[in-house]
């Protein structure tokens, strides 16, 4: 037996705690089906076991090759399952009674209730809740939604922000996104419960940024108003020096016409304070540009310039402070125009589910008209069955007076907490009010 074989026997031991790790196709779903096979052999009743994998087909080829080894068994004569078994390390014990006993598993475990579980993390998951839909604060009517349907949700709320009226949340956020915006929804989505959490959080407060700490404040104490001055001046010098001198001229040509602000600030630390591995990290370049040979020690524009590099370098740090407290004022922001958004989706399938794709539920993104004892929606999103129909007014119905009665584009509807629902065959129901 090669020494591969023999852990792979080792880590089927049921009688072991086995943390295994192994590279693709070199035989974990065999091990597993091997340690469920050995405990079924040890007497295990089978509704005791369960077996997560991640994805459905990784379940689905478990179970067909603990079926395949259960009935192999089942067949096979006596010498050809004891050589089965030894192969397995089960080769102590090869008794009449023990082959009797292997050879009646796989008649057990068909008629196990519900077969054995091997079944995916998503799916054990949803069982649970579904068991414990109170304590665990979730409709026993929930649905699981996959990745590819999920995808499609954040595809189509992401286009409704674009089209509506927090577009300016999602300017903001693109003005500090690197990456994909999918991939920030991903990271919103995993944290969602914190962003809920933080709705009213003091982010100054929060990161320790002084309350007088503003903008204007630090870039009255950098910038002078000299500095659009000095740029035109140096630009003709920079022109005839070295490549240091050429790259410094291209990054101050970039800020013409020259406005003071954060970003500019930050392309200037870049050009004129060493870099983060340097022996003085983001301190001024005094003396190393412009070169040496390009404009005399005591010129009164390289003198300038060095004044500019040490205020720059003194206002770092509140840079840093304020462009991180703006990236997260933008991504909050974002988070809960998004998030709102998201449950109004998500109720929006479940009635769905539970009485049509005829039903309608509006979401209100602004609580400030009240109904009777009501708080009605003056503006808010539309969906029919999953799909987002319109962004748009709900107004107090004269037909059918409060503190129930509203109209949308003329037709009735019924309000429950911050939700309208639309029943075009007359009906009702009564739904949770879970809040915005």
């Amino acid at each position: 037996m090669t020494e591969a074989a023999e852990l792979q026997r080792l880590a089927a031991d049921p009688a072991l705690n086995t943390w295994l790790t192994a590279n693709a196709g070199s035989g974990k779903t065999r091990v597993l089906t091997d340690r469920v096979a050995r405990l079924l052999l040890g007497g295990a009743d089978p509704l005791s076991i369960l077996c997560l994998t991640y994805t459905k087909a990784a379940a689905a080829e478990m179970q067909n090759r603990l079926f395949k080894t259960l009935g192999g068994w089942a067949m096979a004569g006596d010498a050809a399952l004891c050589t089965a078994l030894r192969d397995l390390g089960e080769g102590h014990d090869l008794s009449p009674q023990r082959l009797a006993r292997a050879r009646q598993l796989f008649a057990k475990a068909i008629e196990t209730p519900g077969g054995i579980r091997i079944q995916t993390i998503h799916s054990f998951c949803a069982a649970l809740l579904r068991r414990f839909p109170l304590e665990a604060g979730v409709s026993p009517a929930f649905a699981e939604i996959d990745d590819r349907s999920a995808a499609l949700l954040q595809a189509d709320i992401l286009e409704d922000i674009a089209l509506g009226p927090d577009r300016a949340a999602l300017e903001a956020l693109l003005a500090w996104t690197s990456g994909e915006v999918p991939d920030v929804v991903s990271h919103i989505l995993r944290l969602r419960a914190d962003f809920e959490r933080d709705r009213d959080v003091d982010l100054r407060a929060a990161l320790g940024i002084a309350a007088e700490l503003s903008e204007a404040e630090v870039l009255g104490r950098v910038f002078d108003g000299s500095e659009a001055d000095l740029i035109d001046a140096l630009l003709p010098h920079l022109a005839r020096g070295k490549s240091t001198d050429l790259a410094l001229a291209a990054d101050l040509q970039a800020l013409r016409p020259f406005r003071p602000s954060l970003a500019t600030m930050e392309t200037l630390e870049g050009a004129l304070l060493t870099g983060a591995s340097a022996k003085e990290p983001f301190s001024p370049k005094i003396g190393k540009v412009p070169t040496r040979d390009l404009l005399a020690s005591e010129h009164p524009l390289r003198l300038a310039l060095h004044d500019l590099m040490e205020r720059l370098a003194l206002g770092r740090p509140d840079r840093l402070a304020l462009q991180l407290l703006q990236k997260t004022q933008a991504l909050h922001r974002f988070a809960h125009a998004f998030l709102q958004r998201y449950r109004a989706a998500k109720e929006a399938r479940r009635i769905a589910k539970m009485h049509g794709t005829k039903v309608w539920v509006i979401h209100s993104f602004n609580k400030t008209v009240k109904v009777g004892s009501k708080s009605l929606v003056t503006m808010g999103i539309a969906m029919q069955g999953n799909t987002p129909m319109w962004p748009g007014m709900v107004l107090p119905s004269t037909a059918n007076p409060p503190p129930n009665g509203v109209t949308v584009n003329m037709l009735p509807v019924n309000v429950e907490g911050d939700k309208a629902v639309i029943f075009p065959s007359g009906a009702s129901a009564t739904l949770d009010t879970s809040g915005q």
